[in-house]
């Protein structure tokens, strides 16, 4: 599921002002250069408006990117995802785009190498880097004698309207939906400290404080989050919070659960006095690198995984039920939305955004859904062949009837989130979108019916999506999945699955991951098959323990595009059986003229 652009704030200074006044003040503290990543002090992945500092800097919105400024230059790095979109954003600012030649990685740092003398001193606001990030630019500019400052911000006096940070009341998530009280989850978070040998953890990510909790918040785009700190010691417990935002009532719970509510601003004073000799573990990917720095002298501190991570990804008996009722639910808004567009398309105007709207107010139709997951991507025709498409007004299409529409998007329910992704025809078909949407449809499968050994990784199951496309040399550019929460983020780790070896959590029991093996022809068409599946265990043999995926989403696999021929026939099985179970599950849901289409379009 790629990310669509959010709405942003209309910026009352171009960005040209922002870099000179920037500029102006990196001089006068005496800085060589100041360095403006596009993150939080929570590394989320959607931001609030108050810390969309880049934004602010540049008029660049993508979700990735690094902005350097120094006396006479400033230069924006983003991968080629941004390239187009960024070149249209910086018109006019005087940043120069810097396109990176390998994704997600810091080719800025050896810029600022080469660039910057012995001595130089370069700034930063240690607050929206995570640990990790900050130790990776000092490995590669301390060796060549240039300092680090990470406090600095000169953001903060010159954002002079900047939005407040959220204001909005925390909310508990509803009880029938919840997996383990919260009692039992700070027991299972001390259970797994003891392990490591830790007698505390700081907790900066919103979304582990959020299932830690049991509470929910509306502060971020699309995931039901709020801003907080969190620290979980061996009897105590500490929340920082806006305090405007706690009501009364779940305060007093919390009180009663033995987490203690302070102020949000308060969380470094509260570090210091933790016991000197005690041991604190921090995952240095999700906390800010200024956090660490007030712990007292003498603290022992472990680097590792938030041991939240892999309890929230691990969902319970519970969670999956209620994940599989909630799949059906948003399958019979995606059913209901294919049959209109289909039945609709050519008799009257219809467009890229239309059809996004209309899905929105099917999904919100449905029992406990309140809003999206993420922003829906409504592609037609050669829009599809971008994987981070997202329909404006500007590129805004209508559908006709001919060609293909690719639909990824996704819901947030009390019980559970989906993400989904399906390609219908709407007329006319070439013989190479037919190909290309079984090629497709084979790594789906594929995936799905895997049975694999306790201990496997996402990167060995990668290439079960792959192989058919590789059979004919061609490949996709993104991963194959992605972790899911659960009334979380659409976007959850630790696991995965995709070809980087960095992505090295083993799958596990109650673990949910997208399966969306893609293929993109620019100028022409894309296609992807997106389903959400569920790690469980299958047998265990003398060889070990082994796992398999069972398929959560529910919704229709159109059979039209299919070229029969190139399925096995246990991918016609499988194919045949899919589509049989979506229609004892949600057909009781549907018109009579809406059921007697799916099995039009699904028979094979």
């Amino acid at each position: 599921m790629p990310q669509k652009q959010i709405n942003l704030p209309t910026m009352s200074n171009p960005p040209k002002h922002n870099i000179t006044a920037l500029r102006r003040a990196l001089t006068t503290k005496g800085l060589a250069a100041y360095v403006i990543p596009v993150t939080d002090p929570h590394m989320s992945e959607y931001l609030p408006e108050h810390w969309r500092v880049l934004h602010w800097a540049s008029g660049f919105t993508g979700s990735a990117g690094t902005l350097v400024i120094t006396d006479d230059f400033a230069g924006l790095w983003t991968d080629s995802r941004y390239f187009i979109q960024a070149e249209q954003q910086l018109a006019g600012s005087g940043i120069e785009l810097m396109k990176l030649t390998v994704p997600h990685t810091a080719e800025f740092v050896d810029w600022l190498v080469d660039r910057l003398p012995e001595g130089a001193t370069v700034g930063l606001d240690g607050s929206l880097l995570s640990r990790g990030w900050y130790q990776m630019l000092e490995a590669g500019t301390k060796p060549h004698g240039i300092r680090l400052d990470p406090k600095v911000d000169l953001v903060a006096p010159l954002w002079t309207d900047r939005p407040a940070l959220p204001k909005d009341l925390v909310y508990e998530h509803p009880a029938k939906f919840v997996g383990a009280t919260r009692k039992e989850k700070l027991a299972q978070i001390r259970e797994k400290l003891a392990e490591k040998k830790a007698g505390y953890t700081v907790i900066s990510t919103l979304d582990d404080i959020a299932w830690m909790l049991n509470l929910r918040g509306r502060d971020v785009p699309y995931n039901p989050l709020f801003v907080a700190h969190a620290v979980v010691g061996p009897k105590e417990a500490a929340l920082f919070i806006d305090p405007a935002k706690m009501p009364d009532a779940i305060r007093g719970k919390l009180k009663r659960d033995g987490m203690q509510v302070y102020p949000y601003e308060t969380i470094t004073a509260y570090l210091g006095k933790l016991p000197a000799r005690a041991s604190v573990l921090i995952d240095p990917k999700r906390i800010s690198q200024n956090l660490p720095g007030a712990f007292p002298e003498g603290l022992k501190v472990l680097e590792g995984t938030n041991v939240t991570t892999v309890l929230k990804a691990c969902k319970t008996a519970k969670e999956a039920a209620h994940t599989r009722q909630t799949m059906a639910k948003d399958g019979v808004a995606l059913t209901k939305f294919f049959y209109w567009l289909t039945q609709t398309v050519g008799k009257q105007k219809i467009t890229e955004l239309d059809a996004q709207a209309k899905l929105h107010q099917l999904r919100l139709e449905q029992q406990d859904c309140i809003g999206e997951s993420f922003g829906t991507i409504s592609a037609y025709g050669p829009h599809a062949a971008l994987p981070h498409y997202s329909a404006t007004d500007e590129s805004n299409v209508e559908l006709k009837p001919e060609g293909l529409y690719l639909l990824d998007s996704g819901g947030q329910y009390f019980g559970g989130t989906t993400d989904t992704t399906r390609v219908i025809s709407l007329g006319k078909i070439t013989a190479q979108e037919i190909s290309d949407y079984t090629l497709v449809l084979k790594g789906t499968i594929g995936v799905s019916m895997l049975r694999f050994p306790k201990g496997t990784r996402g990167y060995q199951i990668d290439a079960f999506a792959r192989h058919p496309q590789w059979m004919l040399g061609i490949n996709f550019g993104h991963g194959t999945g992605h972790g899911v929460g659960y009334f979380l983020n659409v976007h959850e780790g630790p696991q995965g699955i995709s070809p980087a070896g960095t992505v090295n959590a083993a799958l596990q029991p109650g673990m949910i991951t997208s399966v969306e093996p893609g293929i993109y022809r620019t100028g022409k068409h894309g296609v992807r098959i997106e389903n959400l599946v569920l790690c469980v265990e299958d047998e265990k043999t003398e060889f070990g323990e082994f796992y398999a995926f069972e398929t959560l989403t529910i919704a229709p696999i159109f059979t039209n595009l299919v070229d029969k021929k190139m399925l096995t026939k246990e991918e016609l099985r499988w194919l045949r059986a899919y589509n049989g179970l979506v229609l004892r599950k949600i057909g009781r849901y549907l018109t009579d003229a809406e059921k007697a289409w799916v099995r039009e379009m699904t028979k094979i």
